[in-house]
């Protein structure tokens, strides 16, 4: 087993935990009556955000010198997006619960330790990988940090609506045309 092998269990079982809590619950929002569109497409997000890290990864795969600050950054996005996906599904819950309520509840949680691990990320691409801090996937990847602050910061209905339409179809879109390929930003 390599290294990259043996760090990669770890990221893959905090990913696992988090995609398996956000599916678990994605039917009963869909069939919950008191479901809001904007929570499930957030869950939606996060479900492909998950699969995007985990294939955004392969990446780190030629790393020659691993320590326990590059072991521990490639867990902090992880470990956010765990805290998000709980936060935002938690494992305990009404078969009649008021998702949109819930969403408003949390949305400032679970954002933060969104935004936080996608700064941590842009910023360990440029130190750990070497990707220049003008790459292509920066089109993408800014405004979805924007996203995610504008859905930390904003109040109204209207705010939420359009961050969360913006995060999935950039998502969608930079994982179309950047992250097609094992290696995207590091080929070779």
């Amino acid at each position: 087993m390599t290294t990259f092998e043996y760090v990669m269990v770890m990221v893959s079982v905090v990913l696992a935990l988090a995609l398996a809590q956000l599916l678990r619950a994605l039917t009963e929002v869909v069939t919950n009556p008191r479901r809001y569109w904007v929570h499930a497409l957030w869950m939606l997000s996060l479900v492909l955000l998950i699969v995007q890290i985990w294939w955004a990864y392969w990446d780190f795969n030629a790393t020659e010198i691993w320590t326990f600050a590059l072991y521990l950054y490639l867990l902090a996005y992880p470990i956010g997006v765990f805290i998000a996906a709980s936060l935002l599904v938690p494992a305990t819950r009404a078969a009649d619960m008021d998702w949109r309520a819930h969403y408003y509840r949390v949305h400032r949680w679970a954002f933060t330790a969104l935004l936080a691990c996608s700064l941590i990320a842009l910023t360990g691409q440029v130190f750990y990988l070497g990707v220049p801090a003008l790459h292509p996937y920066r089109v993408f990847q800014v405004p979805m940090i924007a996203s995610l602050l504008g859905a930390v910061l904003a109040t109204g209905h209207g705010a939420h609506r359009l961050f969360a339409v913006a995060f999935f179809g950039l998502l969608l879109v930079s994982q179309l045309v950047i992250r097609m390929n094992l290696g995207a930003l590091v080929p070779g």
